[in-house]
């Protein structure tokens, strides 16, 4: 694709490419090969061989007189040898290119966030998404097998101001990994964006998946409601 960086793995096969689209969110994962096709060989060029003709042979003159007899002369006609064309087979070569691509979707995520409702400023609130921490993909193209695996990296930014990243998608009380807590009180939309990298291995090579990044952005509204002045436990 252009514009994008791409590493390829070429061994005693087809070229293998594991690369992101950022616009599509997809994984891609392309193998090409070039094989020859048929091919036919010229016919020998026949080779003709003149055999050479046997002179006549040459009487001896007696040396006796012989009274002069007049011998016809004959004139022999020679008839012109038409060559023959020898006939040579095109020689014809085919290439068959092959190639093939398979795609993946990266899944999407949700923000999720406790309590779901009556946050007050003052009380942490407990952020998570429920994306996957890994995200694999095992397949075979052209005979090649290819194992790709990508993680997400997780930044968030509560509305307020305050951002906080993370390799970790949280979770629910008492996971403490994600929290927040507000001021003030009002209506703040929390956003998350999700960056994907990984790595491939195909045929005892591991290279990085390149491409352009993969950000998936997703919001969320949260409302949040003044909290007593004094916390107690």
């Amino acid at each position: 694709m252009a514009g994008l960086l791409m590493a390829a793995h070429c061994a005693a096969g087809p070229c293998v490419q594991v690369y992101t689209d950022p616009t599509t969110h997809q994984l891609i994962i392309r193998a090409d090969q070039n094989r020859p096709g048929s091919t036919w060989q010229p016919h020998p060029t026949p080779k003709r061989t003149n055999k050479p003709r046997p002179r006549p042979t040459v009487k001896p003159i007696p040396k006796t007189w012989i009274p002069y007899k007049a011998v016809p002369v004959v004139h022999r006609t020679y008839k012109p040898r038409v060559k023959k064309k020898s006939t040579v087979a095109k020689v014809v070569t085919t290439a068959l290119s092959l190639s093939d691509q398979i795609t993946r979707l990266l899944p999407g995520s949700t923000i999720l966030y406790q309590p779901a409702k009556d946050a007050v400023t003052g009380v942490p609130v407990y952020f998570w998404s429920d994306t996957n921490p890994v995200f694999k993909v095992a397949a075979a193209i052209l005979g090649v097998g290819v194992n790709v695996t990508m993680n997400p990296s997780f930044l968030w930014n509560f509305g307020d101001g305050t951002t906080f990243s993370t390799s970790k998608a949280g979770g629910p009380y008492p996971d403490a990994t994600i929290t927040h807590t507000y001021k003030s009180a009002g209506v703040y939309t929390v956003n998350l964006a999700i960056s994907w990298a990984g790595s491939w291995a195909a045929q005892g090579a591991v290279l990085p998946v390149l491409g352009g990044a993969i950000v998936q952005n997703t919001s969320a509204t949260i409302q949040v409601s003044a909290g007593p002045t004094d916390f107690t436990r």
